[in-house]
Formats: C-alpha cells, sequence, structure tokens
C-alpha cells in the first residue's frame, strides 16, 4: 500500500521547468461604450504576453451624450514567472453618465491576481450618486433600476478563469419590446482585469 502511494505520489508531481510557467494577463480602461451606433474604449492598457507595465491616459473623455470623464488614468503591471502576478487599475476624476442620471467625483477599480488568489481590494466609488440618492460603499454587484433607461450596476465583480473582473459602473441600456426588455447597449465606467493561470 505505501509503495503504491509513493508511486502515485512521484506520478503526480511534474517538475516546475516540464509545468510551464503560470501566465498572467490583465487589461485596464476609463470608458467603453457599445451601442448601435457608437463602439469606443478609452483610454485602455493591456499587459504584454512578456510582463511589463502599460499605461494610457486621457485628461477628458467625452462619449456622444452618453458619458463625460475627467482625469481618466488605466495602468497594468504583471510578471509571468514562477511568482506571477497581474495588477490592473483604472482611476477617473469627476463622471456624468446619461446627462448626469448617475455622477460621481471619483471611481477606483482594483483588480489584482496571484496564482489561486484574486481580489478587487482598493475600489471605490467617491459622492456617487444614482437618480439623485446618494450611495456610499455600494456592496459587490449592487443593481439599481433605471426607470425608462435600464439597470446600473455598481461595484461589479465577476470571477473569471484564474482571476476577476471589476466594473465599478456598468449601465445596461434596455428598451421595451412586445416581448419584454432588449438590451440595447453598454455603458462601463472605470473597469479592471486581472488573472494568472
Amino acid at each position: 500500500m505505501r509503495i503504491a502511494s509513493m508511486i502515485i505520489l512521484a506520478l503526480m508531481w511534474v517538475p516546475a521547468s516540464v509545468r510551464g510557467q503560470a501566465t498572467a494577463s490583465a487589461e485596464s480602461f476609463g470608458v467603453s461604450v457599445s451601442t448601435v451606433t457608437v463602439n469606443q474604449k478609452t483610454p485602455s492598457a493591456v499587459l504584454p504576453a512578456d510582463g511589463g507595465t502599460t499605461q494610457d491616459q486621457a485628461g477628458a473623455v467625452t462619449v456622444a451624450n452618453l458619458v463625460t470623464a475627467q482625469d481618466v488614468f488605466a495602468i497594468v503591471s504583471g510578471s509571468s514567472d514562477d511568482a506571477s502576478d497581474a495588477v490592473s487599475n483604472a482611476t477617473l476624476g469627476s463622471v456624468s453618465i446619461l446627462g448626469g442620471l448617475i455622477t460621481a467625483d471619483g471611481v477606483v477599480a482594483v483588480a489584482t491576481s496571484t496564482l489561486g488568489n484574486s481580489n478587487a481590494d482598493g475600489s471605490s466609488l467617491a459622492n456617487l450618486v444614482v437618480n439623485g440618492v446618494e450611495l456610499e460603499d455600494p456592496a459587490p454587484n449592487t443593481r439599481v433600476d433605471l426607470a425608462g433607461v435600464g439597470y446600473v450596476v455598481l461595484n461589479e465583480q465577476i470571477p473569471t478563469d484564474g482571476g476577476l473582473t471589476v466594473n465599478m459602473i456598468h449601465v445596461v441600456l434596455q428598451q421595451p419590446t412586445l416581448t419584454g426588455l432588449r438590451t440595447t447597449g453598454d455603458i462601463v465606467v472605470g473597469s479592471a482585469s486581472s488573472s494568472v493561470n
């Protein structure tokens, strides 16, 4: 019995050089709008395959009459080696969505991953107001209906394969039809994704 256990353990153990290194990935962006007439994501940063740091920024972002944002910054960093990690960060100053239906004085999205662990520590929304109501530190995946528009998910946290996607403000645009509601677009403000596999 003991010999059989040792054989099984020996078969399960594979040197790191044979297994290959873990792979880190990360992406962040300030504003993304996807509708029938608009498809824009800016500024954005994607982690290079060999690791390192990438960043992009914009002093002001305006997308049609849907979103305005100030001081927008996206940065990612990470490494693909025996101690792989990935960190993704998007920060924005003042934000106005849908003509002031949603406003915030500051948005920070953070996603951090190491092998087997991911978190959104450091993510925040400052002075967030939705439909005229101030919301302080919304819990992950807080949904608020927007009459005649659709709904918004605040502090959206979506587990992914080996990682996490954080969307601080995710508006789903909907229109009524004879059979229910039809999704017509998405607005995402402050997004960070990271994973290590």
